[in-house]
């Protein structure tokens, strides 16, 4: 677990180190660019105020409750407490990879135009990127594993893309900012995946014999 988080660390330092290597760190011409073509197509009333709500899909302030709660049920309703943990692990360590990076690399948040919307500290990298593509396509793979859904594969990048298109339709972000926080998300969720990925398949295993023994039993 630890080398997940460490290496999806150093992909995050080592993406921002790049971009101020290569002299865009304040934004390159094509990130500008975009941003003026978000700017220049606003959207109707109603579809703004969904770009508002939008990244509350992947802020801690909601989300980390939710996988509280969440996490409890899985523990004491359902008997699967490794799985609350794997979502609670994914949350936290998504939520702490964030503020270490924003603090030593300090990107200044675009000036184009007006802040909207939730925002805080420095620009790189995207909390919200980070947490929406490590967070829901575990939940994903979790169902895809226990129910065989392949549904919530077309439900986890749609969050993802709503997410980073309103960090952008806002002027919140440089896209290297979200650039970086897809990089980081995808590390962490491979990583903590693999960490957890052996312990819940033998519960699972273990659950099913418990199943098939009962039910032979009756």
């Amino acid at each position: 677990m630890l080398a997940a988080y460490v290496a999806a660390w150093a992909v995050g330092i080592g993406f921002g180190f790049l971009l101020q290597a290569g002299g865009v760190w304040n934004g390159a011409d094509w990130e500008r660019e975009t941003l003026r073509w978000f700017h220049e197509r606003p959207l109707p009333s109603l579809l703004d105020r969904m770009m508002l709500a939008a990244p509350l899909f992947g802020t801690n302030l909601t989300v980390l409750p939710a996988m509280l709660v969440v996490g409890w049920w899985l523990w004491k309703e359902r008997r699967e407490p490794v799985l609350g943990a794997h979502l609670l692990v994914v949350a936290v360590g998504s939520l702490s990879l964030n503020p270490t990076m924003k603090y030593l690399l300090d990107r200044d948040r675009p000036s184009l135009y007006p802040l909207r919307g939730m925002y805080n500290w420095a620009s790189y990298p995207s909390g919200h990127a980070i947490l929406t593509v490590a967070l829901y396509f575990t939940l994903a793979l979790m169902l895809r594993r226990a129910r065989g859904w392949w549904w919530p594969f077309a439900v986890a990048p749609l969050i993802v893309l709503l997410t980073c298109y309103s960090r952008l339709y806002l002027s919140v972000h440089w896209p290297t900012d979200l650039i970086g926080g897809v990089l980081i998300g995808l590390v962490w969720l491979l990583g903590t995946w693999n960490a957890f990925g052996e312990l819940e398949e033998n519960a699972y295993l273990r659950e099913r014999r418990y199943n098939e023994r009962r039910g032979s039993n009756d």
